[in-house]
């Protein structure tokens, strides 16, 4: 028995634009879902970004700008990766994609040397009250405060 194939080619075409009218919805909100999953990414970095901004531009203390540039390199590492996946996907322009690796790598520095100074402050500190608390400074240490001599003068 032999199947004449020129009639099955409408069907085939008509199950072919069937399939796709049923699967470009679907498709169409996958791509929409991956593509706002950035959205939270960026609200996190905004906020971030307000916290570290919140602690000043002069005499800043390392320590929790140190702990503030951990979670925005944490941050940029997820974005570098979700542009690393989808960004031909979403539709996502190269010099913002480029921007966001250049601004991770700089965030990256940062954090290394806010790190750096925040072991530093640390270090100093518990040498100061280890000094403080064997008395090297000839009295209580780093308070300021100097017993004047009794007796005559």
């Amino acid at each position: 028995m032999s199947i004449d194939t020129t009639r099955l080619k409408p069907f085939t075409l008509a199950l072919a634009f069937c399939a796709t009218a049923v699967l470009a919805p679907h498709a169409a909100r996958a791509q929409a879902d991956v593509c706002q999953s950035a959205g939270p990414l960026l609200e996190e970095r905004r906020s971030i970004v307000e916290k570290l901004n919140a602690l000043g531009s002069e005499n800043v203390d390392p320590r929790p700008a140190c702990s503030a540039l951990r979670e925005l390199e944490s941050n940029g590492q997820k974005l570098v990766d979700f542009l690393a996946e989808n960004q031909t996907w979403c539709q996502i322009p190269n010099d913002f994609a480029q921007n966001v690796r250049q601004d991770h790598e700089r965030v990256g520095g940062m954090r290394a040397d806010a790190c750096q100074m925040a072991a530093q402050v640390n270090q100093a500190e518990r040498a100061a009250r280890q000094a403080a608390e064997q008395q090297q400074f000839g009295g209580p240490g780093l308070t300021g405060r100097f017993p004047i001599p009794q007796g005559a003068l």
